[in-house]
């Protein structure tokens, strides 16, 4: 069994639950430590019980928390060095750390997790895939391109979380200045919902992938029935499609082999 719960996702905060029988991990700590807790509990659950939590990369609204999550239910943090490097004034030494390279399996209670390199403006930027058995998971947010090593180390996966971050005509249409539409809408910014659907329509047709949870939308250049309308038409085989929201959890999925 392995189950995802999304805390949250989005520019004001990420967090990210995946549990199996004995072992839970968080990935991102992108709320307070307090808030992280009241939405744990919502879902039964305690921050005391995680194995640990792993850091995508350094920008605030995913590792806003994670000082204090470290500090005060001992939760060891497992970050690329860089990422540890790029936040060390977020944190005073008082924290349980460890690192990780790119594309190292770690073995986190009967979890089996591997860091994916993702494309970013970070000092590093990682996603992961996540394996129970023989149920496995994706998770690939803050990205502006899929890479063809994306591509290798996720294209078996049964369940992805996969950033649909904006509509590229709502986003060059909207209010962000010139220079940070750019930003967004470049090699290491953002996912578009165009972009998002293509990876995930290529997986789906290699016949495993059988849900999806589109992630990190932007709440000024994206709607959650927009994106999923772009990724639905993409698609030639119908799978279960999930949208995170930025203010409550999802409920529990479960991540099963078709």
């Amino acid at each position: 069994m392995l189950e995802m719960i999304m805390l949250g996702s989005g520019s004001r905060g990420n967090a990210c639950l995946v549990k199996n029988e004995d072992t839970m991990i968080l990935i991102d700590a992108g709320f307070s430590g307090a808030e992280i807790r009241r939405r744990m509990q919502l879902e039964n659950l305690e921050p005391d019980d995680l194995e640990a939590c792993l850091i995508t990369h350094e920008h605030g609204d995913h590792i806003r928390g994670a000082s204090i999550l470290s500090k005060r239910h001992k939760v060891h943090l497992l970050m690329h060095p860089a990422t540890r490097q790029a936040s060390r004034k977020k944190f005073n030494g008082s924290e349980r750390m460890k690192h990780f390279e790119m594309k190292e399996v770690l073995e986190l209670g009967s979890l089996r997790v591997t860091s994916v390199p993702t494309l970013h403006d970070s000092a590093s930027s990682t996603g992961f895939l996540i394996e129970s058995g023989d149920a496995s998971l994706g998770y690939l947010t803050d990205l502006g391109a899929v890479t063809e090593d994306n591509f290798l180390m996720l294209r078996n996966v049964d369940f992805l979380v996969m950033e649909a971050n904006h509509d590229r005509d709502m986003l060059w249409n909207g209010p962000y200045p010139p220079h940070l539409k750019a930003r967004v809408d470049s090699r290491v910014g953002h996912l578009s919902n165009t972009d998002s659907a293509e990876f995930i329509a290529l997986l789906a047709e290699l016949g495993k992938l059988n849900g999806v949870m589109l992630a990190h939308l932007s709440e000024k250049n994206n709607d959650s029935e927009l994106a999923l309308a772009t990724v639905r038409k993409r698609l030639k085989r119908k799978i279960q499609i999930f949208v995170a929201g930025q203010d409550q959890p999802s409920k529990p999925i479960e991540v099963e082999q078709k």
